[in-house]
């Protein structure tokens, strides 16, 4: 009798035990399927595009149509190269595949559809960002008047390539083309695969920024272009792919940082003026002038009215200006002390910044070059002059630096592309990658 009840109770302890499991396991395989049914619900990450690239098929499937051998299809090839490839492109390879269809292998009847719009949808996002630069990578660009203008372009290419994918071979060369050839970016993609090996996460973080940002500006295909590097406090002048011009530059310091944009440089200026930023006329030059206004014949500052008339200083009652109620502005008068030396670079932007000559040329030899109050300081201002214009400028008459010289402005027949980035990695024309410090803390 003992034994039967106790053999009792350990059955009944069994069917428990049982039903426990059982109700896990219902419950484990109804979670995994609310997660499948969210993986298959979730928005598209670029539906307008795979919108666009349906219409030109005329609502056609592609992967699913494809009349590749079963263990060979695009499809398959496409998630080998996104795993394998895109961390030594300096990709996140987690962003695509997690646009691909739950199941990629054969897709219930009902799911062919989505399944196929999926994988389009990674397929696009890969080679755009392969193309162009991951946008993540830019994030702190400020401003940028170029990309815009070329989005629908950019759009309608990667929609053309895939389009003209039906295998995997086709597939590989693809993804092979996409890629620049430029020597500056094949050897930063090197130094990835190394650091991949390594393990060194910041360097890693810092040679993807700049592959990134190497895409972006080659697939315009500009012929001529400037790249400015903040954290490299240097500058490159690109004529096709490769580097013509290579000069240090002066860059603000941590506490009055040079923003990061994308914009054009339309004109050169000989002998400018240098109109200084409110910041700077009423919290560093008015203390002096209410004190004395020895100052500005020291600076060779004029005051200029808000109808742009200069004021003779001497007839204002400084003592009653503050930082808030000051209506005048300041202007260097031109010469060779002129805080914008004899060479001024105008860029259009919502920042009031631009690229100029120096009076302070000592400022070069530094190995850290954080002066600015945000400007762009340059080494070699003539030489970039004459590569933007089509006239070469008289040396001698800027050398001379005359006093009171009238600004002379100078249009650049097309306008140049000017990329002011912030890249903590970065190649030189011989091929070696140096790492900068992160003097702004940006990363």
């Amino acid at each position: 009798m003992y034994i039967r009840q106790t053999s009792g109770k350990y059955h009944s302890a069994i069917a428990g035990a049982i039903m426990i499991a059982v109700f896990l396991l219902l419950g484990t395989v109804a979670a995994a399927a609310q997660a499948l049914q969210r993986r298959i619900n979730r928005p598209l990450a670029n539906p307008s595009l795979v919108d666009a690239f349906y219409r030109q098929r005329q609502g056609h499937l592609f992967w699913l149509d494809s009349t590749a051998a079963a263990d060979d299809t695009p499809q398959q090839e496409l998630v080998r190269i996104i795993k394998e490839e895109a961390p030594l492109q300096g990709l996140d390879a987690l962003k695509y595949l997690s646009m691909l269809p739950a199941v990629t292998g054969d897709p219930e009847p009902g799911e062919r559809l989505v399944y196929d719009r999926r994988f389009t949808d990674a397929a696009l996002a890969y080679f755009g960002d392969l193309c162009a630069g991951d946008p993540r990578s830019r994030t702190r660009v400020g401003s940028d008047e170029i990309s815009g203008k070329y989005e629908e372009i950019d759009r309608r290419h990667i929609i053309s390539l895939l389009n003209g994918i039906n295998n995997s071979m086709l597939l590989r060369a693809t993804v092979a083309e996409l890629e620049p050839s430029q020597p500056l970016y094949r050897a930063l993609k090197e130094e990835l695969q190394k650091q991949l090996e390594l393990g060194d996460r910041e360097k890693i973080a810092s040679l993807m920024i700049s592959l990134n940002n190497y895409r972006w500006f080659f697939h315009f295909g500009f012929k001529h272009f400037v790249v400015v590097n903040i954290a490299a406090a240097e500058l490159n002048y690109f004529e096709q792919d490769s580097v013509k011009l290579n000069m240090r530059i002066v860059a603000g310091k941590p506490s009055t940082m040079t923003p990061r944009f994308v914009t054009y440089c339309d004109q050169v200026i000989l002998y400018p003026y240098w109109n200084v930023p409110r910041s700077i006329a009423v919290n560093e030059i008015l203390p002096f002038c209410k004190k004395s206004l020895v100052v500005l014949d020291i600076l060779r500052m004029q005051v200029i009215s808000s109808k742009g008339v200069v004021v003779d200083p001497k007839q204002l009652d400084w003592k009653k200006f503050t930082a808030k109620n000051f209506p005048y502005r300041f202007r260097q008068s031109t010469g060779c002390d002129n805080a914008l030396g004899v060479i001024k670079f105008n860029l259009s932007s919502p920042y009031s910044v631009y690229l100029h000559d120096t009076n302070l040329k000592s400022d070069f030899e530094a190995a850290k070059r954080y002066f600015s109050h945000g400007c762009i300081r340059i080494q070699k201002p003539l030489e970039l002059a004459n590569e933007l214009l089509d006239e070469k400028l008289d040396e001698q008459f800027l050398t001379a630096s005359i006093r009171g010289q009238q600004p002379i402005p100078k249009r650049i027949a097309k306008p140049v592309p000017v990329f002011v980035l912030y890249m903590t990695a970065d190649a030189t024309v011989a091929g070696a990658v140096r790492y900068f410090q992160d003097v702004y803390d940006l990363l």
